[in-house]
């Protein structure tokens, strides 16, 4: 299989490849065994008083005292070694690793002493070195302890073999067992043979279960963290690539894909995928009629698994599946709430890779999936709904600038004189006219530019624009209205011309509307400033007047579309539209606007 859009390959499955477990459970369990040694090495001491003093058993206390206490002086050392590497977390890593197993070393070869010292294959303490396997088995791989069973086993083995063969003193325990005990090969056979029997199955099962419930909480662990990924955003497609991403994790599988139904229900379309090639993904069309596997799965919603010849025959292109190295294939039904969705697929170059456990865990990540999915539908639903919107609003205003562009022309004319002297009377009615026409105008261009800000159609990028030749160029555009209203219109700016990310169209517009307002509802000889002056990484931009205000209920209101204030509609006509406008494009640029009165 060929790996797309992946930047480290490697990546998939990489928890479950490490010689250790997780790097947090080798510190937790490296603290932990300090701990207990402690307690094992005064209790070596203290059975081996009782064992002499109490029961009078006939075993030299010497060495059994003096292994006690090296226990205890090595774990002094472990232990002041754990308290430098506390204060060295970002390279303690590989450190706390090596201490493991520095300490399964050490205890082993301890064991071994006591072992040895307190009557070799006759010693009670033989089948303690189990304890110790089961320790190496929860902190280790399956792999590594495995390693250090046979290291026991040999250890065991060879010290019994030393001590046959007289290179090693034989300590017999006095009153335990009978002294030719050690001359009986039965008897050796049996005690090693059941020590490494009890060795290797205890290792093998307490390391399956550790693996099983590693490997656990790894996917439940990727799970969480792809669950956030995937509903961190409401883009389809983005939301259908993170899926793939995190179930391909999730599931230690090289690839993954799903598909999605199409509005007639008969066929499944590939919508992701992740690890699989080119000529795999479009090897052809899914149709229900003649795939019985994805029929089941999204008829019935059992999960589906194909991994053997007989399963093959129910596949539509099981061609493909050979020429990709594909031999399982494990589907489960993405579902919403109210409606099948589709399903997503996991493959594996394993024959019979996948067993129910994998069914009903990717079974809990198609329900997040599915969640995902469905809100994302439902976004893109609504922006497109949005959008149609904005493009009928566009339609229609389009269609009403004409006529009114058309009879504002004519009746200009007739109000010069070009149809006939009119009358006072015919005058002053055409004027309200042409003033009524002028209104409708403004609204027509006023929703022209908020379908325009709210749709897709605009192409202009954003792009570095000075602020200050924009501002000068929309003081030229209202200059002949201030002076007729004998207004003064200033700029304040600082040196320089700040330069903004816009698109220079649409700032325009935003000022045009700002500075236009202030301009129409400033009484005659007053002042409208426009003043600039940066704050750390931005640029603001204050637009003041000397004009009616804004009463402070109406403060809370002014961004909603076609409102007014009170005292706004008594002094001058508008539309209602303007400061929505400028909102919405401010907004776009990724900047903040307010009003004070």
């Amino acid at each position: 299989m060929k790996r797309r859009g992946v930047t480290d390959p490697d990546r998939i499955g990489s928890t479950l490849s490490l010689p250790l477990a997780r790097t947090e459970e080798v510190i937790a369990s490296a603290r932990w065994l300090l701990v207990m040694r402690w307690i094992a090495g005064i209790g070596v001491l203290v059975v081996t008083w009782f064992a002499c003093s109490v029961l009078r058993l006939g075993v030299s206390s010497v060495p059994l005292y003096a292994t006690g206490l090296v226990i205890l002086l090595y774990n002094g050392v472990l232990w002041a070694a754990l308290g430098r590497l506390r204060k060295k977390p970002g390279r303690a890593g590989a450190a706390y690793h090596t201490m493991a197993h520095l300490q399964v070393g050490l205890d082993w070869l301890a064991m071994t002493a006591l072992i040895h010292f307190s009557g070799g294959a006759e010693s009670p303490l033989i089948f303690f070195f189990i304890f110790h396997m089961i320790i190496a088995s929860l902190v280790f791989s399956r792999r590594t302890a495995g390693i250090y069973a046979l290291l026991a086993l040999f250890l065991v083995g060879g010290t019994v073999a030393l001590e046959v063969a007289g290179w090693l003193p034989h300590v017999h325990v006095e009153g335990f067992l009978p002294a030719d005990s050690y001359h009986n090969q039965a008897f050796l056979i049996g005690v090693l043979g059941t020590f490494a029997s009890t060795s290797l199955v205890t290792v093998y099962l307490t390391s399956s279960i550790a693996q099983r419930l590693r490997r656990r909480e790894d996917q439940l662990g990727t799970l969480y963290l792809g669950a956030q990924a995937v509903n961190s955003t409401l883009d389809l497609p983005e939301v259908l690539d993170r899926l793939v991403r995190a179930t391909a994790e999730a599931m230690n599988v090289p690839a993954v894909s799903i598909g999605l139904l199409d509005n007639t229900g008969t066929r499944v379309e590939v919508a992701a995928a992740f690890g699989l090639s080119d000529a795999y993904l479009h090897k052809g069309p899914i149709l229900l009629e003649e795939n019985p596997v994805h029929s089941q799965v999204l008829s019935t919603g059992r999960p589906a698994i194909v991994q053997g010849e007989a399963d093959r025959a129910r596949l539509q292109y099981p061609d493909a599946m050979d020429a990709e190295n594909i031999r399982s294939i494990l589907y489960v039904r993405l579902s919403a709430r109210q409606r099948v969705l589709g399903v997503v697929r996991v493959y594996s170059q394993e024959p019979n890779h996948f067993v129910e456990d994998d069914a009903r865990f990717l079974s809990a990540i198609a329900a997040q999936g599915a969640t995902a999915i469905e809100n994302a539908m439902a976004y893109q639903a609504l922006k497109k709904l949005d959008l149609d919107k904005s493009q009928f609003v566009r339609a229609v205003t389009h269609e009403l600038r004409s006529p009114v562009t058309g009879a504002q022309s004519l009746l200009r004319g007739v109000i010069k004189g070009y149809a006939g002297e009119l009358q006072e009377r015919q005058r002053d009615i055409m004027k309200r006219l042409n003033r009524r026409l002028n209104r409708l105008e403004a609204l027509i261009n006023d929703l022209l530019d908020l379908a325009a800000g709210r749709s897709d159609l605009k192409v202009e990028e954003m792009k570095p624009v000075p602020l200050m030749e924009t501002l000068e160029r929309v003081a030229a555009k209202l200059e002949a209205q201030a002076k007729e209203k004998e207004q003064t219109l200033l700029l304040e700016y600082p040196s320089g011309d700040p330069v903004v990310l816009v698109t220079e169209e649409g700032l325009e517009r935003v000022f045009v509307n700002l500075v236009g307002n202030a301009v129409k509802y400033t009484p005659e000889k007053g002042t409208v400033t426009v003043s600039v002056h940066k704050s750390d990484l931005q640029v603001v931009v204050a637009v003041a007047d000397t004009g009616i205000g804004i009463p402070a209920e109406s403060l809370p209101k002014l961004f909603a579309e076609f409102y007014r204030a009170p005292n706004a509609k008594a002094f001058e006509t508008g539309t209602g539209l303007g400061l929505v406008i400028a909102k919405e494009l401010i907004y776009c640029f990724g900047g903040r606007i307010s009003v004070d009165s």
